[in-house]
């Protein structure tokens, strides 16, 4: 509900800004774009939307994120409209009303991911959803999941939907809250797909802290002596039914299991924490037939004389050669984008998914 207040706050304030605008030009009508082909407009991004919330429905600090791409449309309409008064028809309120805009989708993005995850309660815990805390001097946050205690980004609150260390209820032997009586410099390393791992720093400055040991890694995570409680709860809780896996990364078991092995043939280790955003770009040129066939198809249906200009349907008249044209297209693109970006992309997550621990390298046969 709040990641749709989010993108329908912007449309909503865009007649107010369009009317405005008019009587300041001393133009009797609006701009000829109505709301409605502005939202059709929009339609194919928010549906890219949806599928990433269904993909994400229990990574409640993406919420905020995907809300703010959902509320992208509008703001792109609204706040150029704002920018424009305000520079054509010199008055600068209408850039602090663009602002204001930001603001407000921002902020209930944010609402997104605190109705979900606050307060933390035993109903909250139950249940399947991420459960963010913060850190104390650190960029990261601390996130219980469902089957795993995990830091994102160390290097950048912009990124902080990476993960960058995780340890898995399998391989979770212990976890308590101490005091750090000096600081303190944890190093750990994780799977690169190479023959030498990752190696990811962060200073522990002295105070409270979660002592957490893996496996195959021993992390000290500083938080408050009150998020260190709470955080300890819901590990202990969620983590309680899961066996422990005793050495699950010293055997080539642990590749067999998530089919990825160290390439020994690389030259450089591949980074868990980084994203394949080109493949957004090739996914976008792949996708452009079906756009232009649902395009075509949207004009005939909702009768709209420009969007059958723009689409080739001049007069509600298509060609149906050009139709074929573009199914056959769409067809052979979608398999195109399913080859070299959906499995590609599968695979740069899968690689994110199984950060836990740098496995040991395969035994040489004899």
């Amino acid at each position: 509900m709040l990641v749709a207040l989010a993108a329908f706050i912007p449309f909503a304030a865009y007649p107010s800004l369009d009317d405005w605008d008019a009587k300041l030009a001393g133009r009797r009508n609006p701009s000829a774009h109505t709301v409605l082909e502005l939202v059709l407009g929009s339609s194919a991004i928010w549906l890219i939307i949806a599928i990433g919330l269904g993909w994400h429905w229990r990574r409640t600090t993406m919420w905020p994120i995907w809300a703010r791409w959902a509320a992208f449309p509008g703001l792109f309409v609204s706040v150029f409209t704002c920018f424009f008064i305000a520079g054509e028809r010199n008055t600068p309120i209408a850039l602090a009303i663009g602002v204001g805009l930001v603001v407000a989708c921002w902020l209930v993005g944010e609402a997104a991911r605190l109705v979900l995850t606050r307060p933390v309660t035993a109903g909250l815990i139950s249940s399947k959803l991420e459960i963010p805390f913060p850190t104390r001097g650190l960029k990261a946050r601390l996130c219980v999941r469902a089957d795993r205690l995990v830091l994102d980004s160390l290097a950048s609150r912009r990124k902080r939907s990476r993960d960058v260390i995780a340890v898995p209820w399998t391989s979770l032997r212990s976890i308590e809250l101490m005091e750090v009586g000096q600081k303190t410099v944890c190093q750990v390393h994780v799977f690169s797909n190479w023959v030498v791992p990752n190696t990811r720093e962060f200073e522990v400055t002295p105070g409270p802290a979660l002592h957490v040991v893996g496996t195959a890694r021993e992390l000290l995570i500083p938080v408050t002596a009150r998020v260190g409680e709470a955080a300890l709860t819901a590990v202990r809780a969620r983590s309680a039914a899961v066996e422990l896996v005793e050495d699950p990364f010293a055997r080539l078991s642990w590749n067999a299991a998530t089919r990825v092995y160290p390439d020994l043939r690389r030259k450089e280790p591949i980074r868990t924490d980084s994203r394949p955003y080109i493949l957004a770009i090739v996914g976008a040129f792949l996708l452009m037939p079906l756009v232009m066939l649902s395009g075509m198809t949207l004009s005939l249906v909702i009768g709209s004389a420009r969007m059958q200009e723009q689409f080739y349907a001049r007069g509600g008249v298509v060609d149906p050669a050009g139709v074929a044209l573009l199914g056959v297209a769409s067809i052979v693109f979608l398999y195109l984008l399913h080859r070299f970006v959906i499995k590609a992309f599968l695979k740069a997550m899968e690689v994110q998914d199984f950060i836990e621990a740098y496995p040991a390298p395969p035994a040489k046969k004899r």
